[in-house]
C-alpha cells in the first residue's frame, strides 16, 4: 500500500508526441489566420463596393427629386396657361421631358444592376 499516490514522469515518446501536436495546431492556426485574412479582405472590399453603390442611389433619387419638381412646375405653367398653342407647346415640352427622365432612369437602373451583379459575383467568389 502506497501512501502517496504518484502519477509516472513523462516519457521521451510523450514528450515528442507533445511537440508534434504543438506543431500540427500552429500550423493549423497559420492556416486559419491566413484564411481570415482573406475573408476580413473580401469584406473590406464588398464594404467599399456598398458604400459606392448607396453614394450612386442616393445621387439617384436626388436627381429623380429635381426632375419630378421640374416636372411639376412644367405642369404648373401648363395649367395657368390659356393659350391653345402655347398649351400644346406646353404638353410639347412636357413629353419630351417625361421621355429624357425615363431615359435617365433607365441607365441609373442599369448600371445600378450592374453594380448589383458585381456584388454577387464576389460573394460566390469569397465563398
Amino acid at each position: 500500500m502506497s501512501l502517496f499516490k504518484r502519477t509516472p514522469k513523462a516519457t521521451q515518446s510523450d514528450l515528442e508526441t507533445l511537440k508534434t501536436e504543438l506543431a500540427e495546431l500552429r500550423s493549423e492556426l497559420t492556416k486559419r489566420t491566413n484564411a481570415l485574412s482573406l475573408v476580413t479582405a473580401a469584406t473590406n472590399g464588398l464594404d467599399q463596393k456598398i458604400a459606392i453603390i448607396d453614394e450612386r442611389l442616393k445621387t439617384m433619387t436626388t436627381e429623380l427629386s429635381h426632375q419630378m419638381h421640374e416636372l411639376g412646375t412644367e405642369i404648373e405653367t401648363l395649367v395657368k396657361t390659356a393659350d391653345e398653342s402655347a398649351s400644346r407647346e406646353a404638353l410639347e415640352q412636357l413629353r419630351v421631358n417625361q421621355t429624357r427622365i425615363a431615359n435617365e432612369q433607365a441607365r441609373y437602373e442599369i448600371a445600378f444592376r450592374q453594380d448589383l451583379a458585381e456584388i454577387v459575383e464576389q460573394i460566390r467568389r469569397t465563398k
